[in-house]
């Protein structure tokens, strides 16, 4: 007996009637870090937490009075260091001598657990209840087992009334079929799925989500598909607004082209022509002897009319230059552009890539904005004296990049400003591409836009 009392890997210990250590094992020293010496002939309930003292003391008086021959409880213990260690006390009365024995296992980790496991729960439900997204769990048969608050109140329906039933309960039949599909999916492979679904409530009720299903296990091994759901529905009714309104902007743009088109042909063909052949014609009579009256009204008509074709000309060129439509390649749309356009002070270089071929119209015709609207910016704007335009490809994409060493200025404010940025930036967008603008002052400025050549070819 002695023997095992000693060496017990359990906490051993006998106590008098009023509460005093009288024996202690060594298991004691191992878990709490006391000495028997320092133990023994010291009142128990020294060491309880003083939260468990009142507990600890009517545990004693049970038997003690002799209500109860054994009791079983739990408290906290201080260890040396200061620290307190749970401990799962089973007690008995021995009548002979009147005293306490008792045995206590240290239960410390457990508890740990059992705290974390509480806590973890406690955000986990927390989580579920507070979250937009719906959340649902079902077993291998499809039967629910689980679903947040968010789904309670999305398909006014109760966990409490559902559990144990499946899909088909809740889903038209072809619907159900689906979800049932891509559960035994989920359970086969082990792997998350993610998918894009439009459902219909039974009340015909109609939603898009995107959802993600994966598998787990609880800790008896049984196996289960859990999923979270997000309506996008709205989303995705803007995302198809926004769409039509893209294609409606790309459509407009296109219109205002080809009426630039028409404009400038229209004005080539029909009034610049008539004015060049009254110049030719009045250029003819200077051949003639007249009266120096007349000539002198023919040269001034000359005069006129020579600035007023330049003018025209010079006018068709801003609106919409003939080396857009002349199949020209766009490195000679761009060193056209430059020529009549940058002034004489401003050294404007290109560097435009070999490999980039024949391009869509959309793109060409974006391209030659982008690069007229910095243009003209650094002219008016800048200050500098030398922009440098690179053009390359990569893969599928156009990659644009015009950089001055200007006055530079504040983006989001010139944004608000003016048409210019922004007119820049949407005619980009409306073809899948990215146009960012960095500027800082006295810095300079720098345009570079990607445009995405495969899809904007595909489109028109």
């Amino acid at each position: 007996m002695l023997d095992f009392f000693e060496f017990s890997n359990e906490m051993l210990c006998v106590a008098d009637s009023r509460g005093y250590f009288v024996r202690l094992n060594q298991a004691w020293t191992k878990i709490l870090g006391w000495s028997v010496e320092e133990l023994v002939s010291r009142p128990y309930v020294e060491f309880v937490h003083p939260d468990d003292t009142q507990a600890t003391r009517r545990e004693a008086e049970l038997l003690l009075s002799g209500t109860h021959e054994t009791i079983s409880f739990e408290n906290r213990y201080r260890s040396k260091d200061g620290s307190y260690r749970w401990l799962a006390w089973y007690a008995k009365l021995d009548s002979g001598s009147n005293q306490l024995v008792a045995a206590a296992r240290d239960i410390t980790e457990q508890k740990l657990q059992a705290e974390a496991l509480r806590e973890s729960e406690e955000r986990f439900v927390a989580f579920m209840n507070n979250s937009p997204a719906i959340a649902w769990a079902k077993d291998e048969q499809g039967r629910i087992v689980y679903f947040n608050k968010a789904y309670e109140d999305r398909f006014q329906i109760r966990l409490a009334e559902w559990r144990g039933k499946t899909d088909c309960d809740l889903w038209p039949v072809e619907i159900a079929r689906q979800f049932r599909e891509t559960d035994i999916k989920v359970l086969a492979s082990g792997v998350p799925v993610a998918a894009l679904q439009d459902s219909q409530m039974a009340d015909g009720r109609h939603a898009s989500w995107m959802s993600v299903k994966f598998p787990y296990r609880d800790r008896y091994g049984n196996h289960y598909v859990g999923g979270i759901g997000i309506d996008i529905t709205d989303l995705k009714r803007v995302e198809a607004e926004l769409t039509s309104e893209r294609q409606l902007l790309r459509n407009l743009i296109e219109v205002q082209e080809n009426e630039k088109q028409f404009l400038c042909h229209e004005f080539h063909d029909g009034l610049i022509q008539y004015a060049v052949g009254s110049l030719m014609l009045l250029e003819s009579c200077r051949r003639h002897h007249l009266p120096s009256e007349d000539l002198a009204v023919i040269e001034k008509a000359i005069d006129n009319l020579r600035k007023g074709i330049e003018d025209g000309r010079r006018t068709i060129r801003g609106i919409r230059p003939a080396v857009l439509d002349d199949d020209s390649s766009l490195q000679a749309a761009i060193e056209d552009l430059i020529q009549h356009l940058a002034p004489s002070e401003m050294l404007v270089t290109c560097k435009c890539d070999s490999e980039i071929g024949q391009l869509p119209e959309m793109i060409q015709t974006t391209v030659y904005r982008v690069i007229q609207e910095a243009l003209n910016n650094a002219r008016k704007h800048s200050g500098t004296d030398v922009v440098r335009i690179k053009v390359r490809k990569d893969g599928g994409n156009l990659h644009l990049e015009i950089q001055d060493f200007g006055r530079g200025f504040d983006v989001a404010s010139a944004r608000q400003r003016g048409f210019g940025l922004r007119g820049m930036s949407e005619r980009v967008r409306l073809l899948g591409g990215e146009c960012v603008i960095e500027s800082q002052l006295d810095e300079g400025t720098r345009i570079v836009v990607r445009l995405p050549i495969t899809a904007t070819d595909n489109e028109s």
